[in-house]
């Protein structure tokens, strides 16, 4: 007979490079445990998942890179923390390996698994519809199962071959509840009241290099919108994801600006704009039904390699989502000061173009599934462990 995922203490191996990934990360365990108390659980994470009580094989903070450049120069840590890892998981009885978005380390980690005859569920797997579609063999070989979140890559993983169970998006736990209604009708007060101060979000990453480049050109946005909309008072927010440091950003903004680590969606409910970096905090800011442009800047190599690699019109996830420019897209040459400056000022002086958003908002929201995904994802994952148990 098989051994039974609900009731033994399997050894599961989570594979987490970024701070999106490893609170969605978290919150699997939480939800594995709850069907599963005896579970054992190790990860390449960072915080949050040694929060969670989970035994840390490798810090995710020192190897949360992106783009050729950056991977070069970070290459000596990369190979540590594979070394570390693929040792882990050959001496360890890892019994499953869940990597978690971050493909670029986390394909060779399913790899590795595969090798180890470790089976591989992939949750949110790499994007190949947009880029990187050479890699849709390494994916079909080393991964036994994937987790997709975005409403159209069921239908293209299925396409590919692989066995696909549709989760619904993570960021429908925070914002399948949220008084969207109620938030947008303050925040359209707010636009119509001048004596009444506008909160502006700059929110420039999760990685280092993302804000060190993003932030310096952010910050004079926000004072030529501080300069532009005078008289009326608007402040501005920057947001620090888990595992930054307080003091670069200090330098970099220096004061009179509030500098928050409070979670984003904590923070989306008194934001009336916003500038937010290309990824999930966009999404999250659309879902919130907060005004915003999305703000993408790398390294001049890294982006002549990517436009050229990209197969895809859009890369803001809610325009992606829903098939058109629901926010502008600022990329490369287009995030300077003036261009994020004069958006922010349509935002303020348009209100169709703000009813046009939340209309959006709302059809994504529908779009992007209801809440229960970890739910979802461990029952999938422990049906998955028992149709790999070996007989006992």
């Amino acid at each position: 007979m098989t051994r039974d995922a609900s009731t033994t203490g399997h050894h599961i191996f989570i594979s987490c490079g970024e701070a999106s990934g490893e609170r969605y990360g978290a919150e699997l365990v939480t939800a594995l445990r709850q069907q599963n108390p005896n579970l054992r659980f190790s990860a390449l994470g960072g915080a949050a998942l040694a929060g969670a009580g989970v035994r840390m094989v490798q810090s995710a903070h020192e190897i949360a890179v992106m783009g050729l450049t950056e991977v070069i120069t970070a290459l000596p840590e990369l190979v540590a923390a594979r070394r570390r890892i693929w040792h882990h998981l050959k001496k360890e009885d890892v019994d499953i390996c869940l990597p978690i978005d971050f493909p670029g380390f986390n394909l060779r980690v399913a790899g590795q698994a595969h090798k180890l005859g470790i089976p591989v569920f992939y949750l949110i797997p790499p994007q190949l519809w947009a880029w990187g579609g050479w890699r849709i063999g390494q994916l079909k070989q080393n991964v036994d199962r994937v987790g997709t979140i975005l409403p159209f890559e069921e239908e293209f993983y299925r396409q590919e071959g692989l066995e696909v169970v549709p989760l619904g998006h993570p960021l429908m736990e925070d914002y399948a509840h949220y008084p969207f209604d109620q938030l947008c009708e303050e925040r359209e007060s707010r636009f119509h009241d001048s004596e009444l101060p506008l909160i502006i979000g700059l929110l420039p990453g999760s990685r280092k290099q993302e804000v060190s480049r993003l932030l310096p050109v952010l910050k004079v946005a926000a004072k030529m919108v501080q300069t532009w909309l005078m008289p009326r008072p608007v402040s501005f927010v920057v947001s620090i994801a888990p595992g930054l440091k307080r003091g670069p950003f200090l330098s970099y903004v220096g004061t009179g600006v509030e500098i928050s680590q409070e979670p984003i969606p904590q923070l989306m409910r008194r934001l009336h704009l916003a500038l937010v970096c290309s990824g999930t905090a966009s999404l999250e800011a659309a879902l919130a039904g907060v005004p915003h442009d999305l703000v993408y800047l790398t390294h001049w190599l890294n982006y002549q390699i990517g436009k050229r690699l990209l197969r895809v019109p859009r890369i803001g996830l809610a325009n992606l989502i829903l098939g058109k420019d629901m926010v502008r897209e600022h990329v490369q040459e287009d995030v300077t000061p003036i261009s994020l400056a004069q958006s922010i000022l349509k935002w303020v002086n348009v209100a169709q173009a703000r009813t046009t958003f939340y209309n959006d908002a709302r059809r994504l929201r529908q779009m992007c599934g209801q809440p229960g995904v970890w739910q979802r994802a461990a029952t999938a994952i422990l049906e998955f462990l028992n149709e790999r148990s070996p007989v006992g």
